[in-house]
């Protein structure tokens, strides 16, 4: 093709039509030029489409991370609520004088820290990667990382506070009960050998008392920062079905 154009143009010289030379380069310059912006155009269609099939894939992905982050939540309240219940029958049997022991293990309910972790995958990988810009919703970003940041501001403060308060005051203090056991009377890991007070007793005792209250109250505050966290989940995971919903139409 080129060949044959640079005959054109030879012929045109070689027969003196000098104007005619002229108007034909500067009619084969513009035909270059609009070739080059088709070129440019089919590339920057392909690119879009590339980023957009990208675009998709991630907010399926932190879709799937919003998911597992309910469901761990879900799980973490729920537990909390065992422990609470559990609680709940602590604290009455240990103002009955007709009980011989607790039917219900204390280790759980009296020590167990409940924590959870959020599914950070796809957003870490996103950041480090740089792609962040891949998703064009830009409030949807920073929703995201408004989620992940009042997470780790809030809900690990109170947990790593919790553990600290259980590790370094309530399980030392507990150990030195060597007449209690922490498991349930029939359950598997209990040690006959293990004297057991009625629960009347350890209720007359100010610090014994005083840690289930402490649980209780605890507890009660770790699950409200939970269901806070839940809140958020299932609203950014609205907002994300809601997303994914949109870009299948437009597609």
């Amino acid at each position: 093709m080129i060949k044959f154009f640079r005959q054109i143009r030879q012929n045109l010289l070689n027969e003196g039509k000098t104007s005619k030379y002229f108007k034909y380069a500067i009619g084969e310059i513009i035909l270059v030029v609009i070739g080059i912006l088709i070129a440019l155009q089919i590339n920057t269609w392909n690119q879009n489409h590339k980023d957009s099939k990208e675009e998709y894939f991630v907010l399926e992905k932190l879709q799937e991370n919003l998911k597992t982050d309910t469901t761990n939540l879900k799980n973490s309240i729920s537990r909390i609520q065992s422990f609470l219940d559990d609680l709940k029958v602590i604290e009455r049997e240990m103002k009955d004088e007709t009980l011989y022991n607790f039917s219900v293990e204390l280790s759980g309910p009296l020590l167990s820290v409940v924590g959870t972790n959020l599914e950070t995958t796809t957003w870490e990988n996103l950041k480090s990667t740089g792609k962040l810009g891949l998703i064009k919703n830009r409030t949807l970003v920073d929703s995201l990382q408004a989620y992940y940041k009042t997470f780790e501001n809030v809900n690990q403060n109170w947990v790593e506070g919790f553990q600290s308060y259980n590790r370094g005051i309530l399980a030392p203090k507990f150990f030195e009960f060597d007449d209690l056991s922490f498991f349930a009377p029939k359950g598997s890991f209990l040690n006959e050998d293990i004297q057991r007070l009625p629960p009347v007793e350890y209720g007359d005792n100010v610090f014994f008392r005083n840690a289930v209250r402490f649980r209780i109250g605890a507890l009660n505050s770790i699950k409200a920062v939970f269901e806070a966290d839940l809140n958020r989940a299932v609203a950014l995971l609205n907002r994300f079905n809601n997303e994914i919903e949109l870009k299948k139409t437009n597609d």
